[in-house]
């Protein structure tokens, strides 16, 4: 009875298709897992693109004065084998295997056959590395040099806006340090930074700014084989509001009553266009220039002046100098005596002799009128004793010359009359 069910089972599954279809299909998977048990998965599989580290710094031939000269191709590339389970190497790419040369041999200038060696980057997966194609890289070694260079700055693509105007580009740092192949360095023959902003400046901006290297035929150097203590620069690009500001002179050593405004003179520019920073103040009052002394004042001269501008201003005409010229028409000058000589402020102990009768060959400038109608007596010559001291014998002391009767006349030169000076 257990033969017959075996038999009558076993029969309808050779007799019905669809339980022989679902027999195959189970077969076939048995047969296709034992094979697929039974055959290695281990293979092999090549890397392509993978770049060659060359480090920057830190290499052991650096140490010996030695750097490597550029060549036209400062990258390298190469191919790596590697062997391992399917599942595993599948899945690797160009950025999971480090290829780095071997400089251990490198101890003088010249070319050299440099070992490449790879590595993986994850120690954890199971693979090896068999073969690296190039496995050597055929490098030059030269003298190494550090020159220190000044950056010229360079910022295009903006405008600056209406009222404005924009200063000379700063660059922090100024200079660079290169380091590398004295063959290379030895080429620069310019350095620049340059940067790029779009828009309308109204204030002043800070951008990024990247170095380039140029010769002396202006064509551009690779720093790829170089090391810069700056690889980029801060870029400052002032603007600032463009203004005006008006100058004028005062005047020193003015006789007592006297009216400067007899003095006619022009300013040679007397406004020049400025720019100011941002914070500074709006120039809008007269900024003197300097300082004319009366008592030496000669009419029809001309005075040069130095413009000199507040922190934070600039000259945008770049006038440099300022001229003043006094106009002398209407006005004359006479030599003429002074006989009535006095001291002031004489301190309560001291007694003051003037030895002096008279003073002649002052010379007395004003219009022409007031001067033709001036006596000796119109004219007084003034001692300041406060700061006399008692001396025996004779002393000579400066005076100041007055003209108490007019405002517009006054006396140029300078005069000294003999006193003597004694204790009560």
């Amino acid at each position: 009875m257990k033969k017959d069910w075996f038999k009558e089972l076993f029969s309808d599954w050779l007799t019905s298709r669809p339980k022989l279809m679902v027999l195959s299909l189970v077969l076939a998977v048995v047969i296709w897992a034992v094979v697929a048990l039974s055959v290695n998965s281990i293979t092999t599989r090549t890397i392509d693109n993978i770049v060659v580290e060359i480090p920057s710094t830190g290499a052991s031939y650096q140490s010996m004065g030695l750097d490597l000269i550029e060549g036209e191709a400062t990258e390298h590339k190469v191919s790596v084998t590697v062997s391992g389970d399917r599942s595993i190497i599948g899945m690797l790419t160009s950025d999971s295997i480090t290829v780095t040369p071997d400089f251990s041999n490198v101890t003088e200038a010249g070319t050299y056959n440099i070992a490449l060696n790879a590595s993986k980057n994850n120690q954890l997966l199971n693979y090896e590395i068999k073969t690296v194609d190039p496995s050597v890289l055929v490098l030059t070694f030269g003298e190494s040099a550090m020159r220190k260079f000044q950056i010229s700055p360079s910022v295009s693509g903006f405008t600056v806006a209406d009222g404005y105007v924009a200063q000379p580009i700063v660059c922090s740092p100024a200079a660079v340090t290169i380091v590398g192949s004295r063959e290379t360095v030895d080429k620069i023959r310019k350095v620049t930074a340059e940067g790029n902003i779009e828009g309308e400046l109204s204030s002043t901006t800070t951008i990024s700014g990247k170095i380039h290297l140029y010769d002396a035929d202006n064509k551009e150097i690779s720093s790829d084989m170089l090391r810069m203590d700056a690889p980029s620069v801060d870029l400052l690009i002032p603007i600032y509001k463009e203004g005006a500001m008006d100058f004028d002179i005062e005047f020193v050593n003015v006789p007592s009553g006297f009216d400067t405004s007899v003095l006619k003179y022009s300013l040679s520019p007397s406004t020049i266009r400025v720019a100011y920073a941002e914070g500074s103040a709006v120039p809008t009052s007269v900024r003197t220039i300097g300082y004319v002394d009366v008592a030496t004042l000669n009419l029809g001269e001309t005075y040069q002046f130095d413009v000199t501008l507040p922190s934070g201003y600039v000259d945008l005409d770049g006038i440099g100098t300022i001229s003043v010229k006094f106009d002398s028409q209407g006005m004359t000058s006479q030599k003429m005596t002074v006989t009535d000589i006095r001291a002031s402020n004489v301190p309560e102990e001291y007694e003051v002799t003037i030895l002096t009768e008279h003073i002649s060959g002052v010379n007395v400038i004003g219009d022409a009128e007031t001067i033709a109608n001036l006596l000796p007596t119109s004219l007084v010559a003034v001692i300041d004793a406060s700061g006399l001291k008692p001396e025996s014998g004779t002393q000579s002391v400066p005076v100041t010359v007055l003209i108490p009767s007019s405002s517009t006349v006054w006396a140029v030169g300078s005069y000294t009359v003999n006193v003597e000076v004694t204790r009560k």
